[in-house]
């Protein structure tokens, strides 16, 4: 419940910062009577809305069937043909062609035999979560409408944070803090956007080489489901699988090839550049994440590591700072004896 709760107040805010700049833009050029008055922000935001949910709800209400129809039967039909063992033959020849010694051929069976069953175990229980999931899938509307909250009462929200604060320097602290926790889920969202694009990109030049059909439509729903961590890459290979027929272990191949050099390249380097984390630490927080929670805790990872390097940079400036003013303090009153006794000789010299 925590765990689905969690994720629920992340998708909110990521469609939040996704949206804001939108919004902006609706709320400087949208006017309205005839003094030209820009519409409010909740205006904004409705608006977008319409433009952006009713075209989905239609799509949506068309092809519900089919996309229920493909979780319960054409996806699972597919990864039961794909690991029966027939469409391995290919492979089994491929490595029995070089001239290597017996005992290596074993090797590398045993390699693409656990790459294989490993790629079905994740499959099938993206499978899983997405059947487990499909009955709560109306919570999803909770997202925008949180959205929409965090957009209209987030400023009020900060003012009313820093006014509880005592004036000074924790205020001070309180409203640099703040604006760099903004800072780093902007820049979560800046790098889960450009990995979408990237990935979309190099998904539809792939499949049209693979000459896959509907490529271009795959690689805009791979783009798409970049977005959620791991569980829309194994979505957009389960949908890939269901559509690439004779070449799915080729369509594998590939995107697995893809996720290596996404996970490992591009996206670290993403995430460092929009919120100033490095790549160890964000390949070590998306497999703590994986480990302690599964696809929740994939998707929590990397915003929660960013939320923590802020805390943990702004509370070690605060004690530095606070050491610099007790010492400071202390240097002034190991002084103030002094004074008297010093004035004390400059008063008996005038006396004399």
């Amino acid at each position: 419940m925590i765990q689905g709760g969690s994720v629920l107040l992340l998708l909110s805010m990521f469609f939040a910062y996704l949206l804001a700049p939108a919004v902006a833009e609706v709320s400087r050029r949208v006017r309205f009577g005839r003094r030209g008055r820009p519409v409010s922000r909740s205006a904004a935001i409705i608006l977008l809305y319409a433009i952006l949910f009713v075209p989905g709800a239609v799509a949506w209400r068309v092809s519900s069937d089919r996309i229920e129809q493909w979780v319960h039967v054409t996806a699972p039909d597919a990864v039961d043909h794909l690991f029966s063992g027939d469409d391995f033959e290919a492979i089994d020849r491929l490595i029995a062609r070089p001239p290597v010694p017996g005992s290596l051929r074993s090797v590398l069976r045993r390699r693409v035999e656990g790459a294989a069953g490993y790629i079905q175990g994740q499959a099938r229980t993206t499978l899983n979560t997405l059947i487990d999931a499909a009955p709560h899938a109306a919570w999803l509307a909770v997202a925008p409408v949180l959205a929409f909250l965090l957009l209209t009462g987030a400023p009020r929200f900060w003012r009313s944070t820093l006014r509880v604060l005592p004036r000074g320097h924790l205020q001070w602290r309180g409203e640099e803090y703040l604006q760099d926790v903004n800072s780093a889920l902007a820049g979560y969202v800046r790098a889960q956007t450009a990995a979408g694009v990237i990935v979309g990109l190099m998904c539809i030049s792939g499949f049209v080489l693979l000459d896959v059909p509907s490529a271009v439509s795959m690689g805009v729903a791979a783009g798409i489901l970049e977005l959620v961590p791991a569980i829309g890459p194994l979505t957009a290979l389960l949908i890939a699988v269901t559509q690439a027929g004779d070449r799915a272990l080729a369509v594998i191949a590939f995107l697995v090839a893809l996720r290596i050099v996404q996970d490992m390249l591009v996206y670290p380097r993403l995430v460092r550049r929009g919120m100033h984390l490095s790549t160890p630490v964000v390949v070590l927080s998306i497999w703590t994440g994986a480990a302690m929670a599964g696809a929740g805790g994939v998707v929590l990872a990397i915003p929660v590591a960013g939320c923590v390097s802020v805390s943990l940079r702004h509370w070690r400036e605060y004690r530095a700072i606070e050491r610099l003013v007790r010492t400071s303090a202390h240097d002034v009153v190991a002084q103030q004896p002094d004074r008297p006794e010093h004035e004390g000789h400059h008063q008996a010299g005038r006396e004399e």
